[in-house]
């Protein structure tokens, strides 16, 4: 049932045609990973990424990152050096295995761009500026919003937050955003272009971004605050494939949390674009084995060990005996499949904020990647 893809010692050149027969009808695939720090996953991934655009003509790739901070990576790809190309990500992606693939990227002319609404850099500053000034609106006014909102950003996830004493600056901010907007979208008949329409979408992720931490700091409801993320999330998905890679083949890059169609506790990314995009959308869990990874903090951390309470996922990969494995998930549960609709224990990946530690892997994904080993991976030095 588990297919080998009979990857080399360095976790690529993959035989991937069992995930390709699973997707070749899809317009849009969902690349999950257990955490953000996995060198081997990041690995294989990106060899999967090379199959998918050069076999199925996937040629846009959407990243868990900032929908600002990606804009002027993608437009700027021919000129910048594929290091240049990670600093729009996160810092846990800022290693070789993305170089790796940004350099694919830039020398086959694939399209990318984030569709997070949480800021992942300072790429967007310069691009709202230029912006300001090529439409002659008041650099004066403008040109300190992102400036402020990074110290907004940084006062409203302190702990210590106080509703009392943010509420003001932070509606002051929010407001500001609205009239920038609105005086981006009066040049709309005469000069707005398809950067014009990446300013004002990030601006709108700005202005949402401050309203759900601002009541965040209000209620402290954790399980609204996440959902107001991944529905955004989905949102900037939803606009960038309508928008902007309109009829185009799409993969989409993220945490299984994310990418998951179904979640008992919480209301995910994957679960919306299930309700737009069912039957054109295929989203693959990635699990491993064993070894280590590292965490958001950038420190080394080891997998749990085998659990004894019942069916963990790693009994499931150390009885597979490749180094990477695909599993296309039965729609019907036969004799062969039925772990795959019962819960299964799985330690190693958030799954939501109860701490849950079981999934039903056929409710969650169409199809599974299992990795026998990971490591953290190299972080690139500038």
């Amino acid at each position: 049932m588990i297919k080998s893809i009979e990857v080399d010692s360095n976790y690529i050149n993959g035989n991937w045609k069992p995930t390709l027969k699973a997707v070749k009808n899809k317009r849009i695939v969902l690349l999950g990973e257990l955490n953000h720090g996995s060198k081997e996953i990041f690995k294989s991934r990106n060899d999967l990424i090379k199959s998918l655009n050069q076999e199925l003509g996937f040629n846009v790739i959407l990243f868990e990152s900032g929908i600002g901070e990606l804009i002027e990576i993608n437009l700027q790809k021919k000129t910048l050096s594929p290091t240049e190309m990670t600093y729009g990500f996160f810092g846990g992606w800022r290693t070789d295995e993305f170089v790796e693939l940004m350099d694919y990227i830039k020398s086959n002319n694939i399209s990318i761009s984030g569709f997070d609404v949480q800021r992942t850099g300072g790429a967007f500053e310069k691009i709202l500026i230029d912006e300001i000034v090529r439409l002659n609106l008041d650099s004066d006014k403008y040109g300190d919003l992102e400036k402020r909102f990074f110290n907004e950003k940084r006062k409203l996830t302190n702990r210590q937050a106080v509703y009392d004493s943010v509420q003001k600056s932070t509606h002051n901010l929010i407001e500001d955003y609205k009239i920038l907007k609105l005086s981006i979208k009066k040049a709309e008949r005469v000069a707005l272009n398809d950067v014009s329409n990446f300013v004002v979408r990030t601006i709108e992720n700005r202005i949402k971004y401050l309203q759900y931490f601002l009541n965040f700091v209000k209620d402290r409801d954790w399980s609204k605050r996440w959902k107001e993320r991944d529905f955004m999330m989905f949102s900037n998905i939803d606009w960038l494939l309508k928008t902007i890679y309109k009829n185009q083949k799409v993969i989409v890059i993220a945490h299984n949390f994310h990418i998951s169609k179904f979640n008992k506790k919480e209301e995910v990314m994957g679960e919306f674009l299930k309700m737009k995009y069912d039957s054109e959308m295929y989203s693959i869990g990635v699990f491993a084995g064993g070894g280590n990874f590292s965490n958001n903090r950038g420190t080394k951390e080891k997998l749990k060990p085998i659990s004894n309470d019942g069916l963990d996922i790693k009994h499931v990969i150390k009885d597979f005996s490749g180094k990477v494995g695909f599993l296309n998930i039965p729609e019907k549960r036969n004799k062969n499949s039925t772990w795959l609709f019962e819960d299964i224990i799985i330690n190693d990946t958030f799954i939501d904020l109860s701490g849950s530690n079981k999934m039903t892997l056929s409710r969650n994904f169409d199809g599974l990647i299992f990795i026998d080993k990971i490591s953290p991976p190299e972080k690139r030095k500038k």
